[in-house]
């Protein structure tokens, strides 16, 4: 690669602010220009540089906190704020935009040309001074609590520890000891890998209520930890800014608002759509928790969800995660999921031997038959200086002879003295979910940094090729290439394939009911006056099926939502499933994987990115319109009626 980012900077302050300074001037000159190479070529370079050191440090900021480091991160916020809130609110720049409409272009400059007057105009570009100025405000401190709310999530998530007997831990396995083992015995955390294993296999039910409690209360005024990262004055006042802000714009709230740059057309269509979804799966998932109840023979309660679902899976389908995971060693999964994701798209896929930030970071280069297309950082384990869940972030688009680059970042089980990381199947999913998303970023053929790869993209697309890739990985094809057993060197056998496959709906009603709750709570909270707890306890009425804990405080740490970019949009990972769905079992009844169909989601989906009208690309590709149909199919849920 031509450009490695530097994981080592120093002076972020001082190399931020002169380079928005820079920008500023790039602006200024772009300004009195009357094509697209004095207009918008500039600003796209700039921003590429930009955007370079921007990334690497909130990247870094995520992957390997330290307070030192943030506190210099923090004061480098404003200054992009400010910056973006300048150029977004340029009249003469704006005007200039406009111009080159009357210019020669091309299909997708035009495109992109009317997708940015509609930026600039969804960023206050019309604002007269005084109302201009507070928006500008506005931005920046949404900014700074944005990364405040993550901050406390990530400290409050690390101080909760508890020391624990091998007694303590009856339930466990071996794996399951192993990685809670310490040199003086076992320790226990609230680290995502360590939490779901007490949930699913701890057999004390005090110690699941005492851990599930510190989890859900979480920065917290009841939580178990430090209250001084208490997150709820952070979010009251980031939803009040959202709304003041979508109000200086002339929208009603800010759901409408964070919809005008959606494919969906109102936040009624959005609720339309989750409330159907709550009433097809609703029937199934009071069946499977009656089943659950049943089996468990005790008052359910949260703690006892994963515990009991785990042995009533185990029972209905004989087997347990368990008896999967020896299957599944990392230097497979990785070798598999590389194979696929080559056959899928024509590319090669190396690991590339260089230091960087942390030694548990692969280099992969993606290449096509012809030279190297892009790179991708993958950084997969959890660690305590590293923010939860996974995710991608672009280090850099496409941009003249410079490769676009991605990093990947899960938290995922590690090693241990004597055994490789060992995988379970939901943590592959979460794997090739992520690498759809970076799938979209490198291949992209856009020679327009902003709308190459995810760029331009509506956040209600987003997710498609994230979620298409999800399907893959249970296709037993896959399966045997990701599988081999760290000792035996044996591929998963066809009988605990046959059952992993039957419990891959496993409780899927339930599931969706869960993800509707945080959709439609997500829309309402963003377009309804009122405390958002209180928001929450009128959607569960409807999606609720069993007792919510008075320490339940999990919004306080629903970080999509109030640190992301998910703000009134959360209700796109179902929206997107729908497409992905409808994708996957159209490629599939063409050939699958290496078929024309799979090459053509490539070319249509991710070769585009933000160039084009998404949903017109995705009827280029499919030839009709997506039904919800797909989806419920996609999650075995069998209340379907007629489309």
């Amino acid at each position: 690669m031509k450009n490695t980012p530097n994981f080592q900077p120093k002076n972020i302050v001082k190399t931020i602010q002169t380079l928005t300074e820079k920008g500023l001037k790039v602006v200024d000159r772009a300004t009195q220009g009357k094509t697209w190479a004095e207009v918008v070529e500039p600003i796209d370079a700039f921003e590429f540089e930009l955007g370079q050191h921007t990334s690497v440090n909130s990247h870094l900021n995520a992957v390997m906190f330290s307070e030192e480091f943030n506190a210099e991160y923090e004061q480098t916020l404003s200054l992009i704020t400010n910056f973006y809130s300048e150029v977004s609110s340029n009249k003469a720049l704006y005007q200039a935009y406009k111009d080159l409409l009357k210019t020669d272009l091309n299909t997708q400059q035009t495109y992109i040309l009317n997708e940015t007057i509609k930026d600039f105009e969804l960023s206050g570009v019309g604002l007269e001074r005084a109302m201009s100025k507070r928006f500008k405000a506005i931005k920046g401190r949404l900014s700074i609590l944005s990364n405040q709310f993550s901050k406390n999530s990530l400290l409050s998530t690390n101080e909760w520890k508890k020391t624990v007997t091998k007694t303590d831990l009856a339930g466990y396995d071996e794996d399951s000891l192993a990685k809670v083992k310490t040199d003086s015995g076992y320790e226990i955390s609230l680290q995502m890998p360590i939490y779901m294993d007490v949930m699913a296999y701890a057999d004390s039910r005090d110690l699941r209520e005492e851990v599930y409690k510190a989890y859900i209360s979480r920065a917290s005024e009841v939580g178990i930890t430090d209250k001084k990262f208490d997150n709820k004055s952070t979010m009251n006042e980031i939803l009040t800014l959202r709304k003041e802000m979508a109000e200086i714009l002339g929208f009603e709230n800010y759901a409408a608002y964070s919809i005008a740059a959606k494919m969906v057309d109102s936040d009624r269509q959005v609720t339309d759509f989750l409330d159907d979804l709550v009433m097809q799966s609703k029937p199934q998932a009071e069946q499977e928790l009656a089943e659950l109840k049943v089996f468990a023979g005790v008052d359910l309660m949260p703690w006892d969800l994963g515990y009991y679902a785990e042995k009533l899976k185990e029972q209905k389908f004989d087997f347990k995660k368990s008896d999967l995971t020896p299957y599944f060693p990392e230097k497979r999964v990785l070798k598999g999921l590389f194979i696929t994701i080559e056959n899928l798209y024509k590319v090669s896929i190396s690991i590339v031997d260089e230091a960087c930030y942390h030694p548990d970071v692969r280099i992969l280069d993606i290449s096509n038959s012809v030279e190297t297309v892009g790179r991708i950082y993958l950084d997969i384990y959890a660690r305590k200086d590293k923010r939860g869940g996974a995710w991608m972030a672009d280090y850099q688009p496409l941009m003249g002879d410079e490769n676009p680059v991605a990093f990947v970042v899960c938290n995922l089980n590690s090693s241990t003295e004597d055994k490789p990381a060992l995988f379970e199947f939901d943590e592959i999913v979460t794997l090739f979910h992520e690498f759809g998303h970076a799938l979209h970023h490198i291949l992209t053929q856009v020679k327009y940094p902003s709308a190459a790869g995810i760029s331009g993209v509506p956040w209600d697309g987003v997710e498609l090729p994230s979620q298409y890739m999800e399907f893959f990985c249970y296709e037993k094809a896959v399966v045997k290439l990701l599988s081999k057993h760290w000792q035996t060197g044996e591929s998963l056998p066809d009988d605990l394939y046959d059952k992993l496959i039957a419990a891959k709906d496993f409780q899927s009603a339930l599931g969706m009911l869960r993800q509707c709750e945080f959709s439609l709570w997500d829309i309402k909270t963003h377009s309804e006056n009122k405390d958002t707890y209180a928001v929450l306890n009128e959607v569960r009425k409807a999606t609720a099926l069993i007792k919510i804990v008075d320490e339940n405080r999990f919004l306080n740490t629903f970080g999509h939502i109030f640190s992301g970019g998910y703000a009134a949009g959360y209700f796109s990972y179902k929206w997107a499933e729908v497409l992905a769905a409808d994708a996957y079992y159209y490629v599939k009844s063409q050939g699958g994987i290496g078929s024309q169909a799979s090459v053509d989601f490539m070319h249509c989906i991710l070769e585009v990115g933000g160039s084009l009208d998404f949903m017109q690309q995705y009827l280029k590709f499919r030839g009709e319109k997506p039904s919800v149909t797909a989806l419920l199919k996609a999650n075995g849920i069998n209340n379907i009626r007629k489309q």
